[in-house]
């Protein structure tokens, strides 16, 4: 099943011409989402919301840290993840109408949260 995914997404690559430089194990099941910071490679699972730190070459894990949710009103879950200048930003959402967005560092410290309606 890791596999799988990696395949869903390498597909339209490989479509355009593109070769695989390497494949790996993810580090967790549920992987829903990766972003690339110049040098690492960054995974954030879904379903158990911990973000993962990779290192590009052989997929070790080099750091991961536990998204905590934030929004004890509804039941929100982890489902985008991007990097931006320095700072990684994770979606929690609800639906298709309403979450929020968790502003994080590197290291994983909490750097603030905006809402975000669809």
């Amino acid at each position: 099943m890791k596999r799988l995914l990696v395949l869903v997404m390498v597909l339209p690559a490989l479509a355009l011409g593109a070769s695989i430089i390497n494949s790996f194990d993810a580090p967790d099941t549920g992987i829903s989402s990766l972003t690339w910071d110049g040098v690492n490679l960054w995974a954030l699972d879904g379903t158990t919301q911990n973000v993962y730190q990779l290192d590009p070459t052989a997929g070790e894990v080099l750091s991961s840290f536990y998204i905590t949710d934030l929004t004890p009103s509804y039941d929100a879950a982890a489902g985008g993840l991007v990097y931006v200048g320095g700072t990684l930003y994770v979606s929690m959402h609800v639906s298709g109408t309403y979450g929020e967005v968790y502003k994080f560092d590197t290291s994983g410290t909490l750097l603030g949260t905006f809402n975000m309606y669809c």
